[in-house]
């Protein structure tokens, strides 16, 4: 069995369930790092949940609003991050952990594989954080990591 094969069949077996990517311990800086390197580095469509209208870039001052204020929201914000053929969804939870969806249907090939190793590297390095890609809310059931400053 090839290693695209073992990959598959480890980490993006399809069973229903998304793949979560998490960075812990994060603060509103890092969020305003994240954001500058997803808005430069890859095409984004994001939704704002004030004005109910779709842009090209993250607006991280409307998620601080949020945060801040959401009753004054019709809708939360959020992300899709477009790495090649896999989406990366981000819903902006909460201020302390950056959490992302992906789901293992769109893992189709190495590339993509490679695709979401290279995210996960630009953020670990970015941020100066370890990003982890796990089961659906398993944060303890580890599928890959990246530590920080692995580069």
């Amino acid at each position: 069995m090839n290693n695209w094969n073992i990959l598959k069949e480890e980490i993006y077996f399809e069973d229903g369930s998304l793949r979560d990517i998490y960075i812990s311990k994060t603060d509103k800086t890092d969020w305003e790092s994240w954001s500058k390197l997803v808005n430069k580095k890859y095409d984004v469509e994001f939704y704002d949940g004030l004005t109910r209208k779709k842009t090209t870039q993250i607006n991280i001052e409307r998620v601080f609003d949020f945060w801040n204020d959401p009753d004054k929201f019709s809708d939360s914000n959020n992300a899709t991050i477009n790495l090649g053929n896999v989406k990366v969804k981000c819903y902006f939870f909460t201020e302390k952990e950056i959490e992302n969806d992906l789901e293992p249907r769109e893992v189709k090939t190495e590339k993509d594989h490679l695709n979401i190793i290279g995210y996960l590297k630009a953020i670990a390095e970015t941020l100066n954080k370890d990003a982890v890609l796990t089961s659906e809310n398993l944060k303890e059931n580890v599928l890959l990591e990246i530590k920080k400053g692995s580069g």
